[in-house]
């Protein structure tokens, strides 16, 4: 059974990590991505400021990361180590093995406003754009068919399962219509006790989907099964309260 892991990006994003492994390649909607660019690069100052809501200090870091976007000494990094955000940092692909690493190459996606679609070692430049900004027309619009083509062809190949690891804002970006209908998805949930009842904390939830994700690469899972094996930071899980297509995970 084939396996495939999707995960959201993050905003924070470090171009310093050292990353060994020799594997680089070019992003799938490269294309795309420098015209949607080009696009951001029109606006003013000002027009950053009143339609993303910015401050003047983080309207002139983003116009200046789209002027620059383009600039010969713009640093590249693989996509799975520039972004550092909190999943990131718990997947912590730098202490993966080649093999590992490999493996997160064939079985893991990450999901990008700018870029559509970024496999683990798609070279990426500094930016910052959400799927919801008021900067560009409906990037969901955008970006939908171009994604789910990607993710039914890999389907269409194999048959399997989607791991839904990302947030609700990029996983909108599936379509199940799109996809071959033998596709299982599967989501998992993360939940803590809190006086008595069962709560999702945003920031343990990212953690955790990056534990997920670095336990499904170190471990080369080929089946699901054994993902309902998963407990770390204490997590159980927990059948009587999921379901076929949501694995809910309780830390207590």
């Amino acid at each position: 059974m084939y396996i495939l892991l999707v995960l959201s990006p993050s905003k924070t994003m470090d171009f310093s990590c050292r990353n060994a492994f020799s594997m680089r390649t070019t992003p799938m909607f490269a294309a795309e991505a420098e015209s949607l660019m080009h696009q951001l690069q029109s606006f003013s100052l000002q027009e950053l400021i009143q339609r993303e809501k910015l401050s003047v200090k983080m309207a002139m870091a983003v116009l200046e990361s789209y002027q620059r976007f383009f600039a010969l000494d713009q640093p590249q990094q693989a996509a799975l180590f520039a972004y550092h955000g909190t999943a990131f940092e718990q997947l912590n692909a730098a202490t993966l093995s080649a093999e590992q690493l490999t493996f997160a190459n064939d079985h893991l996606l990450i999901f990008s406003a700018l870029y559509g679609l970024l496999r683990p070692f798609d070279l990426i430049r500094p930016y910052r754009l959400d799927m919801k900004s008021a900067l560009l027309p409906s990037l969901y619009a955008f970006w939908q068919d171009r994604i789910n083509d990607v993710i039914g062809k890999i389907f269409a190949e194999s048959g399997g399962t989607l791991i839904n690891l990302a947030s609700n804002e990029y996983f909108q970006l599936v379509n199940r219509q799109q996809l071959p209908k033998d596709v299982e998805i599967i989501t998992p949930v993360f939940r803590q006790e809190r006086e008595g009842k069962l709560v999702t904390n945003s920031l343990y939830a990212k953690q955790a989907r990056g534990l997920m994700a670095r336990f499904i690469i170190e471990h080369q899972l080929m089946d699901v099964e054994p993902i309902q094996s998963f407990m770390d930071q204490g997590y159980v899980y927990m059948p009587e309260l999921s379901s076929a297509n949501e694995w809910v995970f309780v830390r207590y």
